[in-house]
């Protein structure tokens, strides 16, 4: 009877590892685009046209650069919305820690498991040796 309860408590380890690991996966994939937006070059519109504008990164703009003065600002600036991100951003806090007390929670409990097994199978084997 034990086996079974044994099998299911790995089986219930095993779940809550993979779940924790997939939101772990999205909270990067998350943070992966984001840091994309915020260090690539990116254009205000359509590039086959050719009132289309190239805007430097947000992230690693020079301040003189043209595209980021008074008149161009909002045309560059309407590409990439802070609080847009910003909500993307707070979207994977509590996805990447959910995830990691899922992983770990997960990770930790199958790993005692395999602890007392092999601690049950020293015993028996000690056990073993005192009959002999």
């Amino acid at each position: 009877m034990s086996e079974h309860f044994e099998q299911d408590f790995a089986t219930s380890a095993q779940r809550r590892r993979g779940w924790g690991g997939a939101l772990l996966l999205v909270a990067g994939i998350i943070w992966a685009v984001l840091a994309y937006q915020l260090m690539a070059p990116f254009s205000d519109g359509d590039d086959d046209s050719s009132s289309s504008r190239k805007c430097q990164s947000m992230l690693f703009y020079e301040g003189d650069d043209p595209t980021w003065q008074e008149s161009t600002w909002d045309d560059c600036r309407a590409e990439r919305r802070w609080p847009e991100m910003l909500g993307w951003l707070g979207l994977s806090v509590p996805l990447s820690v959910g995830g990691a007390v899922l992983y770990t929670s997960g990770a930790t409990s199958l790993r005692m498991r395999e602890y007392m097994a092999e601690h049950r199978i020293a015993a028996a084997k000690s056990g073993a040796a005192g009959k002999d």
